[in-house]
Parts: C-alpha cells; structure tokens; sequence
C-alpha cells in the first residue's frame, strides 16, 4: 500500500498496525522510561512531556516539564518520557531498508518542536524489530530518532523529500520568510496552522 500522508495512513492502514500513531506504545515497546498521566516517574527530573497522539505532527504541545511522583497534573492525553540528546533523525524506509535519512537542525527557541533545515545524512539506524511484518505491507515506513532512540512512525516516506532534493528549510507561519537563495518554494497542501511550505534544494 502506497500512502502520501499521515491522513490517509489513518483512514485506509490496516486497524491492526494503528497502534503506531500511538507514541506512548512506540515508546514502551523501544523500551524508553515512559508513562501516561497517572504514572509516577522513577526519578525526579525532567521529562519530555508530548500528545500520545497527533496526527497533525509538528510536535504540537510537545514540552519539557519537571516531575516529581506524581503525574496527574498532566492531561489525560499526554504522556511523559525520558530526555534524549544527539541528532534528530528521519528514515524512510522500504521493506526493511533505509532508502532516506535526513537531519534537523533545531529551531535555536523552539527546539522540541520546529528545525530550521533538514539535509540528507549518510547516518541510518536499523529499523526496530518490534514492527514485525508491518514493512511488507506498506511501500515506506518513516522512522523518527534522537539520538537513536526511536520516538515515532509514520506508514508514509518523508514528504519533505519528495522532489529530489537534498535540503528542506520550513517556512513558518509566524517567522519571517527565509527566502534562501538558490531554493525552491513548495506550500503546504494542507491546512497549517503553523507552517505555510518549505524551500528545497
């Protein structure tokens, strides 16, 4: 099956595989230290705190909260997760194979939720074994991980990426237009609240 957005995954994947939108399941089967509202954590620190699910992306609502115990001061549709630091990294994937790996660039404020470019990268990491037979039944898997660590999946390829291009810089809606020579400009088809395209090289 051949999916161009995370929309369609949603209304044509089989029921079985929904489970991957669920990030806090993601999360517990990579083995991450991770609970839902109600769960103490383990230590007290910091923890990233996110949506268990969004299918709009873009890290919506996603921040870094201090914790102590108790969780219940979160929303019900919220988990928590421990921090991982290192490159931020999305894979494509086709059955199996990494056939796309690009990385971010932070946003130097909104660093858990925006980047200022993606670039291709020869670093890959393996696709997680728990997906099982999932690979087969989907022409590309999207795989997003810091530091290695898999934080989630996607039944699509990296829409960004689809015009031969080897750089992507966003153009978001409330930030100046970065109009970088020798780009490209495509809009988003969606309705986006927070990004109005990308520039492509």
């Amino acid at each position: 099956m051949n999916l161009d957005t995370d929309k369609e995954a949603w209304a044509k994947c089989n029921p079985e595989d929904l489970w991957i939108f669920d990030k806090l399941i993601v999360a517990k089967k990579s083995g991450h230290v991770c609970g839902p509202r109600g769960i103490d954590v383990p230590i007290e620190g910091n923890y990233i705190v996110r949506p268990i699910l969004n299918i709009a992306g873009l890290a919506e609502r996603t921040k870094v909260v201090y914790l102590k115990d108790e969780t219940w001061d979160l929303h019900p549709g919220e988990f928590w997760c421990e921090i991982f630091e290192g490159p931020h990294l999305s894979i494509d994937y086709s059955k199996y194979k990494p056939i796309l790996s690009v990385i971010g660039t932070p946003h130097s404020i909104h660093k858990h939720t925006r980047f200022t470019k993606w670039e291709k990268t020869d670093i890959i990491h393996p696709l997680p074994s728990f997906l099982g037979y999932i690979p087969l039944r989907y022409e590309n898997l999207n795989c997003e991980f810091i530091g290695g660590k898999l934080i989630e999946i996607h039944l699509r390829g990296n829409p960004d990426f689809a015009y031969n291009n080897s750089s992507a810089i966003p153009y978001w809606t409330d930030e100046p237009d970065p109009k970088p020579e020798g780009y490209t400009f495509i809009a988003d088809n969606d309705e986006n609240d927070f990004r109005k395209g990308i520039w492509v090289k």
